[in-house]
């Protein structure tokens, strides 16, 4: 088998291969929707982390549609979206939908465990100053009405990712590594498909789920996109979404995907591997 062949990189983003061309083909290893919640309704009570302000978000789901209605210090929002779901393990699912009553692109992805109660996602837009061409993203944690969830229990901040460099395939042709580097940074490379050869660095933010399990989520600063993925290590396989507008066509990309993913072996903290000189006899 022969080796793929990179092009010549360029820092220039303009160079490199359209959002919509590269997220062509990113379903085809996506895992099934499910339909597991129609018929239920969920209440959330929660917060926004970046400043504690209270939330209720209520979803209704009924075939492929889900009616939401949200509260707020900043008023009551309600409307019907059509909504994608995924059960990646028992009780542990992923939703999206994208809000049709802003006049701006929003969306909304989050990470729902029936079995703890926990809830755990970001609410992320385009279109908005001083940077409409980039997404950005409010995270918000909650319990689900009914359930025994405490705030005290919500999904942590994990560091566990760090030091990893995982490969994800989203289809036959389109490969990436993620090289996760600290708290707040990972590196992405593309080793097959539109984008091969094209890789850059983003701030990030990382949950932890359940043993193994995780959500990822990042902000491109150069393409704009909001990416965030439920990541199973246990199955070795990922769902998640890219939101943002295709800056050469001005198109919106609002997708969801999957992968089947390998890790690698793990690199050592700073603390724990720091180069210097060897130490020398007393």
């Amino acid at each position: 088998m022969s080796a793929s062949v990179s092009p010549a990189f360029s820092w220039n983003k303009d160079d490199w291969a359209s959002l919509s061309e590269m997220a062509d083909g990113f379903d085809e290893y996506r895992p099934d929707h499910s339909r597991a919640l129609d018929g239920r309704e969920i209440t959330i009570h929660g917060r926004f982390l970046d400043s504690g302000e209270t939330l209720t978000l209520t979803q209704s789901f009924s075939g492929n549609h889900v009616q939401w209605t949200a509260r707020s210090a900043a008023g009551e929002q309600r409307g019907t979206e059509t909504y994608e779901l995924f059960e990646m393990q028992r009780d542990l699912f992923y939703l999206h939908y994208r809000r049709s009553t802003d006049d701006h692109p929003v969306v909304i992805s989050a990470a729902l465990d029936l079995a703890s109660g926990q809830v755990t996602g970001a609410i992320a837009w385009l279109g908005l100053g001083p940077r409409p061409h980039l997404a950005d993203q409010r995270w918000f944690q909650g319990q689900i009405a009914g359930s025994d969830a405490a705030p005290a229990d919500a999904h942590p901040p994990t560091d566990e990712l760090i030091g990893r460099r995982v490969r994800y395939a989203y289809s036959s042709e389109d490969v990436y590594d993620h090289i996760y580097l600290n708290e707040k940074l990972f590196t992405w490379l593309c080793l097959g498909g539109a984008e091969i050869g094209v890789g850059d660095t983003d701030r990030c933010t990382y949950w932890k789920l359940r043993e193994k399990t995780y959500l990822f989520s990042w902000l491109e600063k150069n393409v704009g996109v909001e990416g965030m993925v439920l990541i199973d290590l246990n199955a070795h396989r990922t769902v998640g979404i890219q939101f943002g507008i295709d800056q050469q066509t001005g198109d919106l990309v609002n997708i969801t995907m999957g992968a089947y993913a390998e890790e690698f072996e793990r690199t050592p903290s700073v603390d724990q591997a720091r180069p210097g000189p060897a130490a020398g006899p007393e």
